[in-house]
């Protein structure tokens, strides 16, 4: 981790030091089309940390101040004076809904924050040809990095489409996937994980854009410092149990009976804070 990791500067656009890493970042790689994307957005406006009335930071806030212009996608808001779109994201409607709007497949920065299944649909966007020079993605900091665990799409459990009568529900403590889950994700695609910011995300780069004088620890350099303490609520619903699948045994069979089973061993296992409630049932 870097010293100003979890710095909280005044007037920042974005949550913890994500402004400070990404302004490093394109100091040294530059930048080319100056496009983003992000979701989901949180808010009807961008707001620095002076003026946070509502949502919790952008990360794309200060790269949009300087004069960068790009796509916003959210579930609950929409707002066309800077190009927020209203739209709930999955796995077989991401791809098109890009596309529609034209996003460029070499996009400079992608910012993905669902809360859920953000593994899924980070996948299928890099699937669909999109490279995203610079690419950050939420993390669930309640599962070690030692487990590569993340929550289902609805639409990859239910063979390409979304379940009749479907309501997303928080997951609290649940919520996402782990490090190692995202990393897998990012690496089979060449990319490679320069920092994390706090408890908060992680940061990938394209490998191609490193040179040689780069030198970049292995993923569990960034978490040697970290406090594993309980963010958000404890699982309080046990129908979400059923949702939370081990991602390198999905890899290696493509069954989800046999991930979900793989998943609940783990828990067993690590007896994670999170999930103690239902410690009995695993």
């Amino acid at each position: 981790m870097h010293s100003w990791t979890d710095v909280y500067p005044e007037g920042r656009w974005s949550q913890s030091s994500m402004d400070l890493y990404l302004d490093q970042i394109f100091s040294i790689i530059g930048s080319t089309n100056k496009y983003f994307v992000e979701f989901g957005f949180d808010g009807l406006v961008y707001r620095n940390s002076n003026n946070w009335n509502e949502g919790s930071g952008s990360n794309t806030g200060n790269l949009y101040a300087k004069g960068w212009r790009g796509l916003l996608l959210d579930s609950k808001n929409e707002n066309p004076a800077i190009n927020l779109k209203k739209h709930s994201l999955y796995a077989n409607n991401i791809a098109q809904i890009l596309s529609d709007y034209g996003v460029p497949k070499d996009l400079d920065f992608l910012s993905c924050d669902l809360d859920s299944h953000d593994l899924w649909v980070m996948r299928a966007i890099l699937e669909a040809g999109y490279r995203p020079r610079v690419m950050t993605v939420e993390y669930n900091v309640n599962y070690p990095i030692s487990v590569a665990l993340t929550s289902m799409d609805p639409t990859v459990e239910n063979h390409g489409s979304l379940p009749r009568g479907y309501k997303f529900r928080w997951q609290h403590c649940a919520f996402g996937a782990s490090a190692k889950a995202l990393w897998i994700v990012a690496n089979s695609f060449d990319y490679v994980m320069i920092g994390r910011v706090s408890q908060l995300d992680l940061i990938f780069i394209r490998k191609e854009l490193l040179e040689d004088w780069m030198l970049v620890p292995e993923m569990e350099w960034f978490f040697r410092d970290m406090n594993y303490t309980l963010l958000h609520n404890h699982l309080g619903n046990r129908a979400l149990l059923r949702h939370i699948v081990d991602y390198e045994m999905y890899l290696q069979t493509s069954d989800l009976i046999f991930s979900h089973a793989s998943a609940r061993r783990y828990l067993k296992h690590l007896d994670l804070e999170c999930f103690r409630a239902f410690n009995e049932e695993f």
